[in-house]
């Protein structure tokens, strides 16, 4: 089986290296990664058609890579195509959270019923130690999008730990749809200390399926029962910039 190491680099997204950019040493994977981060940080805001033109002069490139970068967005559901009228940035939309926040929950809590029986004893105690490091270093962890950035990798490693390819490529596409309610919600509540990362470790290391399922579940739940008004936040924060 491979290693949760090698699960994590081969299951992020990529597109393909074709019509390449007019500015050296841009690739249409650099394009993809820097419009997925400005939507995830809705730098465009919801609703907003996406100006092409504006893009491919922003990043010195040809519309055909933009395009195709933006294409792997949609796919994604990161943006939305309409036809005749282009590209637009998907809308906060409170049940679409809510089901992202469901699967996000049942696919971390099989993951980790599985990691608790294949998950090398090695890599949960490195998984440890970088979330003990995350801890200790919070106060100088400034804006809380690196918090979040930090949560989002301890969460993808653990999962990683199962084994399982395909749940961690499905937990990368639900964390950049919920990105940006996660930031508003650390934002809102400041930087909590996760001790539940550690009591799932702990149950991890005891190789204790039950609890490790149990513990994620509840985890993820918590954070459920507060997503409406971090949506409404979200919505505010958003239209009140500038």
């Amino acid at each position: 089986m491979a290693g949760y190491s090698s699960l994590l680099r081969d299951s992020r997204p990529r597109v393909r290296e074709t019509n390449a950019p007019k500015r050296t040493g841009v690739t249409v994977n650099d394009l993809y990664d820097q419009l997925k981060e400005m939507a995830v940080l809705y730098t465009i805001r919801p609703g907003e058609r996406v100006n092409e033109l504006e893009l491919a002069e922003k990043f010195e490139v040809s519309r055909t890579p933009l395009r195709e970068a933006l294409n792997r967005l949609v796919a994604e559901n990161l943006l939305t195509f309409v036809p005749n009228r282009g590209f637009f940035v998907r809308e906060l939309n409170r049940q679409d959270i809510f089901d992202l926040f469901e699967l996000r929950r049942s696919i971390e809590a099989s993951a980790v019923q599985l990691a608790a029986v294949r998950a090398d004893v090695k890599d949960i105690r490195a998984l440890r130690k970088f979330w003990k490091d995350v801890m200790k270093n919070k106060a100088e962890l400034a804006p809380a999008t690196e918090l979040v950035r930090r949560d989002e990798e301890f969460h993808v490693r653990l999962v990683a730990l199962s084994g399982n390819n395909e749940m961690v490529r499905t937990l990368y596409g639900i964390n950049a749809r919920i990105h940006f309610v996660r930031w508003v919600d650390i934002e809102q509540r400041g930087h909590d200390a996760f001790s539940e990362h550690l009591e799932i470790l702990d149950a991890l290391e005891s190789r204790d399926a039950t609890r490790c399922r149990e513990l994620m579940e509840g985890h993820v739940t918590s954070r459920m029962e507060e997503i409406a008004k971090v949506v409404d936040a979200g919505v505010v924060k958003l239209f009140s910039r500038g």
